[in-house]
């Protein structure tokens, strides 16, 4: 007897400081790197081993009784530290966090508080039927008698707590996903799934509002993931023209302001078509596909702004109510051919210096074959390696002259605004834009023809020794640019 006793001295005398010390470089190397378990291990060290140590001096060296209070105590105390220990296992080991890390398991929130309650259960059952000698089965059998009783007031909590398993089970949605959820009302709102708990579903609307819909509701209702599998969605806009328009005209410039619209995808390819014939208008029906399905309303009112400027410069006509009714053109070709905006865009290029040196006439001529175009932030006007339509002066706004880069990347070169010009290579025959133009502040541009600024070259030297110029600058600092690497 003496003997185990002084073995188990012997022990725990060596065994508990090196177990501690083992802990602590444990500890101090998951510190440096940043590692979670840190907490993990601290309880361990602090709660279970301390625990540990005084129930096993109790039982083994100083041999007291193991029914004693005392001793069922600090037994209950040590399985109580390893409970509190495997909770901080778990939070640590378990996310429901979109990105975790390697190590970590990801888990929707519902398993993850089941397998809180089943330590806490099994250690509970432990400390009472097998430490305290608690009869469960008693309780059991008692709590038998008023089951039903509680089953009927906790109806609805149990739907919605069997609910939301069959829901994890199915996943037909997850953290992160966008829904539309349709009441049984006939109201219907979307949002985005922040949280899955035993009772409800919690959706963030997107005036930021939180929703929650038990999960019983959920599970007997229809409703819609905008990102399961496929995170592509169609959408579609109508817009109206009258038919003055050509059909083919206004599908063409519908397309081309949805495929420049930044959040629409070009495969599958937007889609416009008649939708019908009204009294008094064509119906146009526009099916474009997002994949990003939060920013649905950006996209939206972006692509609307895009075809606003294009309705503008191609001078469509809008039917209101039962008549035909014209945008106001302020800026466009048809208020151009009047005197007064004549004489302003004769004004405006009689005071560019690279024009300062050509005769009034030559000016003259330049300012009546000119069109005013209008164009909103984010449009493309020229795109690098498509032929220039014209030679562009900037009379308002701002854009900014991109090429890619030696990793492929757009980088802005130039910012042009009032007084600057682009579209240079409109005087190389056949040879395409080396930048694209982005507008960056709304623009209002003179343009003048390709024709027209050829035979400008043709006619004068200076003018064409000064766009020679122009294009040999741009041409260096693009080159600088595609050959810039960057840095390590």
């Amino acid at each position: 007897m003496r003997q185990d006793i002084l073995t188990w001295g012997i022990a725990l005398m060596l065994g508990v400081p090196l177990v501690a010390i083992a802990v602590n470089e444990v500890i101090e190397r998951l510190q440096r790197q940043n590692i979670p378990l840190v907490e993990t291990l601290q309880h361990l060290r602090n709660l279970v081993l301390p625990f540990l140590t005084a129930w096993l001096v109790m039982r083994q060296i100083l041999t007291i009784d193991p029914s004693g209070n005392l001793t069922r105590a600090i037994e209950s105390l040590f399985w109580v530290a390893i409970m509190y220990t495997g909770l901080s296992f778990l939070n640590t080991t378990l996310t429901t966090r979109k990105k975790p890390k390697a190590w970590q398991i990801r888990l929707p929130k519902l398993y993850l508080l089941l397998a809180k309650a089943s330590v806490v259960l099994l250690i509970g059952v432990h400390i009472f039927s097998n430490i305290w000698q608690i009869d469960l089965a008693h309780i059991t059998t008692a709590l038998g008698v008023g089951s039903l009783v509680i089953a009927l007031a906790l109806k609805d909590t149990l739907g919605n707590l069997v609910s939301g398993f069959l829901l994890l089970l199915e996943r037909p949605f997850e953290e992160g996903d966008w829904i539309k959820f349709s009441q049984r009302t006939g109201t219907s709102f979307d949002g985005e799934v922040i949280e899955m708990n035993w009772r409800s579903v919690r959706l963030k609307t997107r005036n930021r509002d939180i929703i929650v819909i038990p999960n019983a509701e959920l599970g007997q209702t229809t409703f819609e993931n905008y990102t399961l599998l496929n995170p592509i969605h169609a959408e579609r806009v109508f817009i109206k023209f009258s038919y003055n328009d050509l059909p083919n005209q206004v599908i063409d410039i519908l397309q081309k302001a949805a495929l420049e619209t930044p959040g629409i995808v070009a495969e599958p390819e937007p889609k416009t078509r008649i939708k019908e014939y009204g009294d008094f208008f064509i119906n146009y029906e526009m099916k474009i596909y997002i994949n990003d399905y939060p920013k649905k309303e950006d996209i939206r009112g972006d692509l609307l702004k895009r075809i606003y400027y294009a309705i503008r410069r191609h001078k469509l006509t809008i039917p209101l109510s039962t008549q035909i009714t014209q945008i106001d053109y302020s800026l466009d070709q048809a208020l151009l051919k009047s005197e007064v905006l004549q004489e302003r865009v004769l004004e405006y290029l009689e005071a560019l210096p690279y024009l300062a040196f050509l005769d009034p006439s030559t000016i003259n001529k330049l300012a009546r074959s000119a069109i005013v175009e209008e164009y909103g932030v984010g449009e493309c006007v020229v795109k690098a390696g498509n032929l220039d339509k014209g030679f562009f002066i900037v009379w308002d706004g701002c854009v900014c002259l991109c090429v890619k880069n030696s990793q492929g990347k757009e980088q802005e070169v130039f910012r042009l605004s009032s007084g600057d010009c682009f579209g240079e290579m409109s005087l190389l025959a056949g040879q395409p834009s080396l930048v694209t133009v982005t507008v960056v502040q709304d623009l209002q541009v003179i343009m003048i023809s390709t024709e027209v600024i050829i035979n400008l070259a043709e006619h004068s030297a200076k003018f064409a020794l000064e766009i020679n110029r122009l294009i040999e600058e741009r041409d260096k600092a693009i080159k600088l640019v595609q050959r810039m690497v960057k840095p390590s």
